[in-house]
């Protein structure tokens, strides 16, 4: 790992990415992380294995799910600057549309945070939809 970006004291996307992809069901879904407009952005690219029902056509709630758990996951990590993924030990998800077979985007935002505990708000998007697909509440145990 290259280590924390001199620039800001967090690590940069290319290192959450690196510190993600040590999980290997983040490799398997396919998760890219970015920065966009100065925000993490964490992407699920559409593939075939995603689909939870190929009649409606829709992604699966499961890999949804997924995708939130690690954007918060992702955020977290940089705004901690931690080298491994904190543990989650609580997640609400709430489906607010049904989510087509595109690319869905998530972004994170560290609601609060103690020295033993963090509670960080996500949201998917898909396309140019200004309403999400899904939003989740995740909280984490930041101490081992």
């Amino acid at each position: 790992m290259s280590g924390i970006s001199e620039r800001s004291g967090r690590p940069d996307a290319a290192e959450v990415q690196q510190i993600l992809d040590a999980v290997p069901f983040v490799r398997t879904l396919g998760i890219r992380v970015s920065t966009v407009d100065d925000r993490l952005t964490v992407c699920l690219p559409y593939a075939p294995h995603i689909v939870g029902n190929p009649k409606v056509p829709a992604l699966h709630g499961g890999a949804l799910a997924s995708l939130l758990q690690i954007a918060a996951t992702a955020e977290l990590i940089r705004v901690t600057a931690a080298r491994k993924p904190p543990r989650m030990f609580s997640q609400t998800i709430e489906y607010l549309a049904g989510a087509d077979m595109l690319d869905t985007v998530a972004t994170a935002t560290v609601v609060s945070r103690s020295r033993r505990y963090a509670n960080v708000r996500v949201e998917a998007r898909q396309g140019t939809s200004t309403r999400p697909a899904a939003v989740a509440t995740v909280q984490f145990l930041l101490v081992e």
